[in-house]
């Protein structure tokens, strides 16, 4: 393992180590009251499009940078134009005082999201960060004054070194050091510089900006990933001594 490697698997060990601590208030710190970063806004997301498609169009750069960022552009305008939800992704919706309307429900085929005594709710278009103001329009529609509370999961793939490999569904702003240990962590035999994130067997995320995302704390909202991505930690090579 490279002297940054053996780094950010130090910063992973020493995070797992340390004890839980009441998070600060979201207006002291930015965050949520669960201490995460809120997922991206659609301002958000269009202010970081012309960032990116500045630089990818921009001399001043590397030709690898240049790609990486032309690449990011198509991810965000993507997300802008199709939404964030697809097939398999989950809600947790809470419909304060109607048990029928909350559970975790999942998304169907058309990118549906079917509710009991509802008709159904497309979300094509429809952000992470817009679902619950989205729910509450969709629902107030039938129901009188609803208080509607709900959050976004991602179904991925968490393959490779981890200790437990498989399909999870993860909250969109969790870290993806966090989509680590909840996959069951990393050992001696991972190797985080050899890890990637792939879409449809496509590389979207590298090594060298896995590890980045880990040592900058992003979370799988800010990677833009969305239902089905592979996060694919990696594992030394093996010597065959023979």
């Amino acid at each position: 393992m490279s002297v940054r490697g053996a780094r950010v698997y130090a910063l992973l060990l020493l995070v797992a180590a340390l004890p839980l601590q009441p998070p600060l208030r979201a207006q002291e710190t930015g965050v949520d009251t669960e201490g995460r970063a809120p997922v991206a806004t659609r301002a958000d997301l269009q202010a970081q499009l012309a960032q990116a498609e500045q630089i990818a169009s921009s001399t001043g750069y590397s030709d690898a940078f240049r790609s990486q960022k032309r690449q990011e552009a198509t991810q965000i305008q993507e997300r802008l134009t199709e939404g964030d939800f697809l097939p398999g992704d989950q809600i947790i919706l809470n419909v304060v005082g109607d048990t029928t309307l909350s559970g975790t429900m999942t998304i169907g085929p058309g990118r549906v999201l079917s509710l009991a005594g509802l008709p159904d709710i497309s979300l094509r278009g429809v952000l992470r960060s817009e679902i619950q103001p989205y729910l509450l329009g969709q629902i107030g529609r039938y129901l009188k004054d609803p208080e509607v509370k709900a959050r976004a999961l991602i179904r991925l793939s968490v393959l490779g070194g981890v200790g437990q490999p498989g399909f999870y569904q993860l909250d969109a702003d969790m870290l993806l050091a966090d989509a680590l240990t909840k996959a069951g962590g990393i050992g001696n035999t991972t190797e985080l510089q050899r890890s990637s994130i792939k879409r449809n067997d496509q590389e979207i995320v590298d090594g060298a900006q896995f590890v980045d995302a880990i040592a900058k704390g992003q979370t799988l909202d800010q990677l833009n990933l969305r239902a089905g991505d592979v996060i694919d930690v990696g594992i030394k090579p093996t010597k065959d001594w023979f």
